[in-house]
């Protein structure tokens, strides 16, 4: 369970017994942004209006995915009228997560695949355009 409380316009987050602890401006827990995964430009995999903090502790390793809806609450308590898709937010962790995942079994694989491949391979995978 994520702990969080305000303290001097900063929420403070937590998770018990994980290396998990940020503090974050309450004026930015509700800013959404575009997501960009793989190659920047046309070649990589562009998602809108999500939430800037939420990629930012559930795409690293230490984290989990099963703490999003948690995170979704503390969010709309401290910025109820922020404009971020939860939609694709979590379809953005997925594939982040996903994408790093396969980026770092090409260290060992045998059959290597591209940049270019793998997003390409997500974008079928995710159903995207």
């Amino acid at each position: 369970m994520i702990q969080h409380h305000c303290t001097e316009a900063l929420v403070h987050l937590s998770i018990d017994k994980k290396d998990f602890a940020h503090r974050i401006p309450v004026q930015k827990i509700g800013k959404a942004i575009q997501w960009n995964i793989g190659p920047k430009g046309p070649d990589g995999i562009i998602i809108r209006n999500v939430s800037r903090w939420t990629l930012r502790l559930f795409t690293q390793q230490f984290t989990d995915e099963s703490y999003l809806d948690e995170f979704k609450a503390i969010v709309h308590e401290y910025a109820p009228k922020n404009n971020i898709d939860w939609k694709a937010t979590t379809l953005a962790v997925q594939i982040q997560n996903e994408y790093t995942s396969r980026m770092e079994q090409q260290l060992w694989a045998q059959e290597k695949m591209s940049e270019g491949e793998i997003v390409s391979f997500l974008e079928a995978k995710y159903g995207l355009d």
